[in-house]
């Protein structure tokens, strides 16, 4: 007759990890909050109640209930973060569905929030500092660890967040509509007081479903823009030069969009600018258009015509004939850099 030998109860994990699985299951249910509400105060509607919340400066709205006589709105401390565990502390409004009154009931529990938990808010000093630093061009990095020198508490997100909206503020949105732009050209038109502060000298706003007759790129219809930025101190060495270079760089680019740089040399090889050009296209009509608002900015400024002798610039058939067309000259040297008187 056989031997059999008892052996111990086989437990596989799946039986174990269902049994850890159940007692996280009860641990976390002890967590749960329990409040005693106690009725603070009456407002005679929720205009007045918000103002109230907000005065105290340390709550955010968490959820909302509805019950069977009206609604309650949950406020949470918001010293702490909103995922994570939340202060003890807490307060919520109640709508009742027969009256206009808005009764503010509070949790019976004192704030327990500790300092490692503490949220970083901005003060206006801070907001002062960040400004005055992001005025002297310093990096992210570097405003971040000028104000931890100053004992300001921020994080670096917090940091890189606020100089977002900043640059929003000083500069206007990263990309513009074609109405933007045209509403900031027209700004930008007129001629300032100052030499070296930067003008409108020219621009041309052409959307889709215009009819343009002085337009002679028809084949390609649609939004298109083209306009020159200069000062009056760039236009009145513009007046003295007979040297004309002209070149588009992919390098320096607005929107996407390649900058015609403009400009002379001197003797000593050294180039000097006449303005900036952005335009949707390459072709002959948009150098022919830069090519006159240099001569009408000129001729605005100084008086005298532009007329320059010679155009330096590569091998661009566009430019080329924009320069004879315009000018009436056919004089060029094809470089790619600036040459030598």
């Amino acid at each position: 007759m056989p031997n059999f030998v008892q052996t111990q109860q086989y437990e596989s994990s799946s039986e174990s990890d269902d049994t850890m699985d159940q007692q996280n299951v009860q641990e976390k249910t002890k967590i749960k909050r329990n409040f005693d509400w106690i009725r603070d105060k009456c407002f005679s509607n929720d205009t007045d109640a918000q103002i109230a919340i907000k005065r105290e400066e340390q709550w955010s709205r968490y959820f909302t209930n509805k019950v069977q006589d009206g609604v309650k709105v949950h406020y949470r401390c918001n010293k702490v973060k909103f995922r994570g565990t939340q202060c003890n502390a807490a307060i919520y409004l109640f709508y009742p569905h027969n009256s206009d009154e808005a009764l503010l009931f509070r949790a019976n529990n004192e704030h327990n929030h500790t300092d490692s938990s503490k949220r970083y808010f901005f003060s206006e000093e801070m907001k002062q500092n960040i400004q005055e630093l992001f005025d002297m061009r310093l990096k992210p990095k570097k405003i971040y660890e000028v104000l931890e020198e100053k004992n300001f508490k921020i994080t670096r997100n917090q940091v890189n967040n606020y100089l977002t909206q900043l640059r929003k503020q000083k500069f206007g949105p990263s990309s513009l509509s074609l109405g933007e732009l045209e509403s900031w050209c027209q700004e930008k038109h007129t001629i300032p007081q100052s030499d070296d502060e930067s003008f409108v000298v020219s621009f041309h706003i052409h959307y889709e479903d215009d009819s343009d007759d002085d337009d002679e790129d028809v084949v390609d219809d649609g939004n298109k823009f083209r306009f020159f930025l200069s000062s009056k101190q760039l236009l009145q060495i513009t007046s003295i030069s007979t040297k004309l270079h002209a070149d588009a760089t992919y390098k320096l680019n607005w929107q996407g969009f390649p900058i015609l740089v403009v400009g002379t040399s001197d003797c000593d090889r050294k180039f000097h600018p006449f303005g900036l050009a952005v335009r949707t296209d390459e072709k002959e009509p948009e150098f022919e258009f830069i090519f006159k608002s240099i001569s009408d900015g000129v001729n605005r400024i100084t008086g005298p015509a532009f007329t320059p002798e010679v155009l330096i610039a590569d091998g661009s058939g566009a430019i080329r004939n924009a320069f004879q067309k315009f000018f009436n000259k056919d004089k060029m040297v094809m470089v790619s850099y600036a040459s030598q008187c």
